[in-house]
């Protein structure tokens, strides 16, 4: 559901700044990317974890290298994710004359938690072996998601049984490839799932079960609690609804965008874009000052704006009390 102002009218400024600061930052961080990537430099976490096990004759050495090379797969699809919905929330505020009710929040979101899932296996603070194990808990989490979405499927629908054998038969192999490395699957006190993935030399335990709520808390920290915000919009919930609600109780309903909501999605992609470019910066051994500052001033363009809105509304809430 889109809104389009009345004839004669304009976007309010803080929504055509937003969508300025978002395009903008989405190009930058799809050039960083490319420009990272293509040039790593020597020393840097990503070429160390490339030479992590060079003798071929070593245990494990290469089915470490053919996993290594899987989750730098799952990587770049998990920056391509981020970058896709970055763009789309650019797109969205106003492009075409008209804003979104809700969607720049869940929007907002998904950028946010694939930023922190790619910072959270590109930390240069940790050995190769810990980044391995961190990105099979990653592959591993995502088969275990796929087959637990297949056996919900209910049983009249027909290719049921074919998904749930596709599924299961993924899990497995990625189970064959991270125990081939030598990474050990710790089950949970049930059995019935795995608890932790584990190396012995160097000790590495990593919980397969991800906290994304701790994540975003740590890693964003100019955002620590949007994740639980913005949780009000994706599941439907009454108190995430009801901002957009611009009409009075027990008159005909009203719905406008809450313009701060729009800033603070806004804001938050931007920062989860920013935490992306420098994590990737220092994984490839580059300086991620600049492209930090010029985050963080797309953020403040931002900020600028929703300061004396945020003002106001609680100045006026304060009257009405």
């Amino acid at each position: 559901m889109t809104l389009r102002p009345n004839v004669g009218d304009s976007l309010p400024e803080l929504v055509t700044v937003s969508r300025q600061a978002v395009l903008e930052e989405a190009e930058a961080l799809r050039d960083a990317m490319s420009e990272f990537s293509s040039a790593p430099q020597p020393g840097c976490p990503s070429e160390l974890d490339g030479n992590a096990w060079p003798d071929p004759a070593a245990p494990n050495a290469r089915e470490r290298r053919r996993l290594l090379d899987l989750i730098r797969h799952q990587a770049m699809l998990v920056f391509a994710n981020a970058y896709d919905h970055l763009h789309t929330l650019g797109r969205s505020l106003g492009t075409d004359g008209s804003m979104p009710l809700f969607s720049h929040t869940t929007t907002s979101r998904v950028v946010c938690e694939a930023a922190v899932r790619f910072a959270w296996q590109h930390d240069s603070s940790v050995s190769s072996e810990e980044r391995l194990v961190r990105g099979a808990v990653a592959l591993l989490d995502s088969e275990e998601q796929r087959l637990k979405g297949a056996m919900r499927l209910p049983a009249q629908f027909s290719p049921r049984q074919e998904l749930i054998d596709r599924s299961t038969g993924e899990r497995d192999r990625a189970r064959e490839i991270i125990a081939s490395a030598g990474i050990r699957l710790v089950p949970a006190r049930s059995g019935t799932s795995t608890a932790h993935l584990e190396l012995d030399s160097p000790q590495v335990s990593v919980p397969v079960k991800l906290d994304i709520t701790g994540l975003m808390a740590a890693l964003l920290t100019e955002s620590p609690t949007w994740y639980n915000v913005s949780s009000g919009v994706t599941h439907s919930l009454y108190w995430g609804l009801r901002d957009a609600v611009a009409s009075v109780h027990g008159e005909p309903v009203v719905l406008t965008p809450d313009l701060l909501d729009v800033g603070a999605a806004a804001e938050s992609a931007i920062s989860a874009s920013g935490l992306i470019l420098a994590r990737c910066a220092v994984h490839y051994g580059h300086d991620p000052d600049a492209h930090v500052r010029d985050t963080a001033q797309r953020r403040e363009s931002i900020d600028t704006l929703m300061r004396p809105i945020g003002a106001a509304r609680w100045a006026q809430r304060g009257r009405a009390v």
